[in-house]
């Protein structure tokens, strides 16, 4: 369920990003904005899960770029070329990665992973909740 940018009705804005570490910040500042300028009420929650989602994108995901979105309804979405779904993983105080779905999951409850068939890929969308 690759998000298409043409899509007006769902898509407020999108961008493609290439898959490398120097655009994550980018990603995370761009999603930030838009999100908070279209209303967003989570805009410190927007920027810790975009940052988390589009860091995954570019380590595991292998292809030459992934896309970020920001939904009409205030949902972000974030497409990569992997087909691999992501597994929570076990992490303690120490560990440096892996808190990504945990993070999810406290604050973006409903977050869902749709694989896209037809593009390959997958989108995770999630709707920031706060803290």
């Amino acid at each position: 369920m690759r998000t298409d940018p043409h899509d007006t009705d769902r898509v407020l804005a999108t961008v493609a990003f290439a898959c490398r570490p120097d655009t994550v910040a980018i990603a995370r500042s761009w999603a930030t904005k838009v999100y908070a300028l279209a209303g967003g009420a989570e805009p410190d929650a927007c920027e810790l899960l975009v940052s988390e989602v589009a860091t995954n994108a570019v380590l595991h995901a292998g292809g030459p770029e992934y896309t970020v979105s920001v939904l009409n309804d205030l949902s972000i979405a974030v497409w990569d070329s992997s087909s691999a779904m992501p597994q929570m993983r076990a992490t303690d105080e120490e560990s440096t990665c892996g808190r990504g779905l945990e993070l999810l999951e406290l604050l973006a409850p409903g977050y869902e992973v749709v694989p896209d068939g037809a593009q390959g890929g997958k989108t995770i969308r999630f709707t920031p909740k706060g803290w």
